[in-house]
């Protein structure tokens, strides 16, 4: 149910993508949304949803 950060973080800066960004939820494991979430709702609201409603995702 631990999903540790680091093995996370290296594949995270092996990704290439137009936009990125490490989020990361304490004791959230692979259940974040439903451990926190307060918490999880927060960061689609202030990370995730200002790039879809606002600019154009470009390939």
């Amino acid at each position: 149910m631990i999903t540790p950060p680091e093995p996370v973080r290296r594949f995270f800066n092996d990704v290439t993508a137009p936009v990125k960004d490490f989020a990361l939820i304490q004791d959230g494991s692979h259940f974040a949304s439903f451990r926190h979430p307060g918490q999880f709702l927060d960061l689609m609201l202030t990370k995730v949803r200002p790039l879809l409603t606002s600019q154009p995702i470009t390939w």
